[in-house]
């Protein structure tokens, strides 16, 4: 990982979105000149695009006067290069070191820098980050970003693959990569992948099964009883080959509406879950549009995934009935986790857990009458914002971004 990479991430709150991935960082500010172009962009991208290929569609909007402002932070030789276009601002340690214009303004900073801020120029309530989210990978709403270091350095990895933003070298080691940025006044540098030996970013970039967003320093859950463990975690005739990442799969349409201002929504939602305006009043006219981001489930070490997709979760989970579903390696120290233990399913605009006949059963915790409900394997049931999940001994949080 770059130095870029293992920073957390500070999202701040307004309308607009931020993303990144290894060894870039954006800020794409609301504008109504944006309306369906940025979600376009993303969609086109897919989940783990490379940096060139974001650098190569942010330029492809401004050659045709499409996008209005874009703050942009990337991993340079020499330290992070800093990019903004439109009402913008990158800030470094507080001060201010690019004002965006109506040209595209680049300058490198330094990597000793401990905070490194994109945001809307003229938007006050971006001006500060909203805890306690830390954005790692993948887009998110938002008119600002905060990139800071991290007292302590890296933090633990969530699983044993090589990490985004590095490559395995001939004896399976992975191996920094950094990208080399340069150009003439308005435009970003066009650059090709090139080998490690100059700096460049290389050609095949390491390809994560899924997106995170890591929550650093979150608290510990709440005191639950404990729940009934078996030794070893493992139901009758559960495989024990390795299981293989899936690739990223298609995003699925759902019928939904639109806010005064555009954005899709769940049609059982009070308020837009971008801008936060209210739905009730409004004359709904279903649309059809890919499904976005219904939410994040936060597990008990401040591991977070995104749920734009369903998910098979174990130790070596295999894909089982569901071949659509991503693969979710979660670790668990004491064996209370079975290989392919449950599956997070998305099914229209809702998210369900289901049992996949673990050994030491999937839970939800029912807070009104202070105890622990398992689930029958086989047998999902719908899970709302806020519950949490036990898989053996390991437990998320389930966090919807709709609004009801």
């Amino acid at each position: 990982m770059t130095d870029l990479d293992l920073r957390s991430g500070q999202i701040h709150r307004g309308l607009g979105v931020v993303a990144r991935w290894p060894d870039i960082a954006l800020v794409i500010p609301s504008d109504a000149a944006h309306d369906g172009i940025v979600d376009e962009m993303f969609l086109s991208l897919g989940p783990n695009p490379t940096s060139q290929e974001i650098i190569r569609a942010i330029n492809e909007l401004l050659s045709d006067s499409k996008l209005r402002s874009v703050a942009m932070i990337v991993e340079a030789t020499g330290g992070p290069m800093a990019v903004a276009f439109g009402p913008v601002e990158i800030l470094s340690d507080g001060e201010r070191v690019i004002v965006g214009t109506n040209g595209l303004q680049k300058q490198q900073l330094s990597h000793s820098a401990q905070r490194l801020t994109l945001r809307a120029a003229n938007l006050t309530k971006a001006a500060e980050p909203v805890p306690p989210f830390d954005l790692r990978r993948g887009v998110a709403p938002g008119a600002g970003l905060s990139l800071v270091t991290i007292a302590g350095g890296e933090p633990p990895a969530l699983d044993d693959l090589t990490p985004l933003g590095t490559t395995a070298d001939n004896n399976g080691d992975p191996t920094s990569q950094v990208a080399q940025v340069g150009g003439s006044d308005g435009e970003f540098a066009e650059y090709e992948p090139t080998s490690l030996d100059d700096g460049g970013l290389g050609s095949d970039p390491s390809q994560a099964p899924f997106r995170s967003v890591i929550l650093i320093g979150s608290p510990a859950p709440a005191y639950r009883n404990p729940l009934p463990i078996v030794a070893g975690g493992e139901a009758a005739g559960e495989s024990s080959s390795p299981a293989a990442s899936a690739a990223p799969k298609g995003r699925v349409e759902v019928e939904g509406i639109l806010c005064s201002r555009g954005h899709f929504n769940n049609p059982r939602s009070a308020y837009c879950m971008v801008c936060g305006m209210s739905l009730l009043h409004l004359t709904p006219h279903p649309v059809v549009r890919p499904r976005p981001t219904l939410g994040f489930i936060v597990f008990d070490d401040g591991a977070s995934f995104g749920l734009d997709r369903s998910y098979v979760i174990g130790r070596e989970p295999s894909p089982g009935d569901n071949p659509d579903a991503e693969l979710l390696v979660i670790h668990d120290n004491n064996d209370t986790l079975s290989r392919t233990h449950a599956e997070l399913r998305l099914d229209g605009w809702t998210v369900q857990i289901v049992d996949l006949g673990s050994t030491n059963g999937t839970y939800v915790w029912d807070a009104q009458n202070d105890q622990w409900n398992q689930l029958t394997a086989g047998h999902p049931i719908e899970l709302q914002s806020g519950e949490t999940v036990a898989l053996g001994r390991r437990t998320f949080v389930f966090e919807s971004v709709s609004r009801t």
